[in-house]
């Protein structure tokens, strides 16, 4: 569906399907409302219309909110102002001229279901600031990045031009670097490049994890180096082996190799490769390191085959580390 189209969706049964153009192009910081949200609705010269005091209407689980005498009024999935001219125009058969003002009096947390290429999938809640006030101070809570990184964050191999965002059975692609709102029901698929396509895209990016873990093993490391290693998303092996204290002039004599065991995140297919330690630190061949990587350095001596296969296998498994 192109951004033409976003007008086109029709009040359905449910929660509220409209979300106007300038929601999707403006800044994801206007709040959109959602289910359990309570509205402050004011009425002037029309209080039978009006909510009571603080306690305003309460937008209920299937998005509308009722107000006497119009009845049921669709309210997720739109903002204040966007509510506020739907009751202005229903009033007009009572009222000429309607004064109304709707103001958020409280947010409810949203629970949202996100997809495909991110670390951990599967339902996230998003909760709201501790009070309305600030959360313009704060900025927009409740939004698809923010989804995204309650769910660990994309993984290297996530196409972030195909993100989309799915509400009552109609999915919308969001624009590249668009954040936009969402309400509880929703549901965010984050698209994969594919199997293997994943070097040019391991980079840092807003909706990365802050960090990734990588298990390090092999000879001549400090022993308080060797197990897991906590680096940024696009640290490459020569990185991980700086940080793992695998970096000095000693270390590099000797012909060492270093093996790079990876499971593709896309298929779950395992795979090791070697590289000469040395070209490894001079940058002739340092690849970018991702999620669950293990790394194991060896004296690259057919004899040592024995003791580096007694390293490997615990790296297979690399949450035997957490036991030690």
């Amino acid at each position: 569906m192109q951004m033409r189209n976003w007008r086109a969706w029709m009040v359905q049964p449910g929660l509220l399907a409209l979300w106007s153009a300038s929601a999707l192009v403006g800044s994801a910081s206007a709040m959109t409302l959602s289910a359990y949200d309570r509205v402050s609705v004011t009425v002037v010269n029309g209080e039978e219309f009006s909510s009571a005091g603080d306690q305003g209407f309460v937008v209920s689980a299937d998005g509308n909110i009722f107000v006497p005498q119009l009845g049921r009024i669709p309210a997720a999935g739109r903002e204040e102002a966007e509510l506020q001219q739907e009751l202005a125009q229903r009033l007009r058969e009572y009222i000429r001229v309607p004064d109304v003002h709707v103001r958020l009096l409280s947010m409810s947390s949203v629970a949202v279901d996100v997809s495909g290429a991110v670390y951990r999938p599967g339902l996230v809640t998003l909760q709201p600031p501790a009070s309305v006030a600030t959360k313009l101070e704060v900025g927009a809570v409740r939004t698809v990045y923010n989804a995204i990184k309650e769910a660990g964050g994309v993984r290297p191999d996530a196409n972030l031009a195909q993100i989309e965002l799915e509400r009552n059975g109609q999915r919308t692609r969001l624009p590249l670097g668009q954040d936009v709102p969402v309400i509880s029901g929703d549901r965010i698929v984050v698209a994969s490049l594919g199997p293997g396509q994943y070097e040019m895209a391991n980079l840092p990016s807003q909706l990365a994890p802050e960090q990734i873990t990588v298990y390090v093993s092999g000879q001549d490391l400090p022993s308080n180096a060797v197990g897991p290693v906590k680096v940024r998303p696009g640290t490459t092996l020569a990185g991980a082996l700086t940080a793992a204290g695998g970096s000095g002039e000693s270390f590099l004599r000797g012909g060492r190799q270093v093996t790079l065991i990876r499971t593709d995140p896309t298929n779950s297919q395992r795979t090791a490769q070697n590289f000469p330690v040395a070209q490894v630190m001079d940058g002739t061949n340092d690849p970018k390191l991702l999620q669950d990587d293990s790394i194991v350095v060896n004296a690259g001596s057919p004899a040592n085959a024995e003791g580096f296969l007694s390293l490997i296998q615990p790296l297979l498994m690399p949450f035997v580390w957490l036991f030690r």
